[in-house]
């Protein structure tokens, strides 16, 4: 794979994406979403995913499960989840003999180095992927071809996760600049996850309804509930209930508790609320 310098443009636009990613810090959904679209464009791929192992140990995957996915209409969505969870709870030189061709390769690289990021023509040869159960079974069907894939350990909560970007049949292959950038990607934002980024296991906009993401943002603005209640076409007493709803949520008591959480953009466990 020839190698190719990556440009100053390259790493601005790298440093831009994080900097749009911790923007969106609060909604895991939807910083998730923003980083893989953002990588897709910067290496010119059509499909992104990322996954989480929860429970994992030396040599084997724990619990996988895919985090987020971009670029694939839901029917093929729906394919992911029970063909990723089948790879749990299985070592990866099952894997690698069953299922999917570079992964010994991938997470030996890890074993090593502590963190890992490869094209697919790194880890295996094309006709031993293009052969594999994954391939035949998965890949082929949601038009993903090409692929580059990047692990690290998040910080909180401490677990391996993800990030692979994947070009349909007949695009070119990725190529070092790609891998580059994708590691350079990973590098900035996985020591941010649970630090400077929500993930479920955080105090989020995670799970609140749409009208309730409405209120949260015109409260964000400085607006007062009478505002709130005239700019969403609501009662007074609705829009108390919702407010009420949202310290509840958000683990505070007062609207200055809920501010300074959004002021010190700071994580908070939920547990540990």
């Amino acid at each position: 794979m020839p190698a190719m310098e990556v440009t100053l443009d390259d790493v601005s636009s790298v440093i831009r994406l994080v900097r749009e990613v911790c923007d969106r810090w609060d909604d895991p959904a939807a910083w998730r979403e923003h980083l893989l679209s953002g990588a897709c464009r910067l290496l010119d791929g059509n499909v992104g995913m990322m996954l989480a192992d929860y429970r994992s140990e030396p040599g084997w995957f724990g619990e996988l499960a895919v985090v987020s996915v971009t670029g694939l209409p839901e029917p093929m969505r729906n394919l992911l989840e029970p063909a990723y969870a089948d790879l749990g709870q299985r070592q990866f030189t099952d894997i690698e003999e069953n299922l999917w061709p570079g992964v010994v390769n991938l997470y030996g690289q890890m074993s090593k180095q502590g963190w890992a990021t490869a094209a697919g023509n790194q880890l295996t040869d094309e006709a031993t992927y293009h052969s594999s159960a994954v391939y035949q079974g998965l890949r082929k069907k949601i038009d993903c071809d090409d692929y580059v894939v990047s692990v690290r350990i998040v910080d909180v909560p401490r677990r391996p996760e993800a990030i692979s970007i994947d070009r349909p049949h007949g695009a070119p292959p990725f190529a070092a600049r790609e891998v580059a950038l994708l590691k350079l990607l990973h590098d900035e934002i996985a020591p941010l996850v649970g630090v400077r980024l929500t993930t479920e296991n955080h105090v989020s906009r995670n799970g609140l309804s749409k009208r309730l993401r409405e209120t949260l943002s015109l409260l964000l603005e400085g607006q007062s509930e009478k505002q709130i209640a005239t700019a969403m076409n609501l009662s007074g007493r609705t829009v108390h209930d919702y407010v009420t709803r949202l310290y509840e949520h958000f683990r505070v008591c007062s609207r200055a508790e809920l501010l300074a959480y959004f002021i010190r953009r700071q994580p908070i466990a939920r547990d540990h609320a």
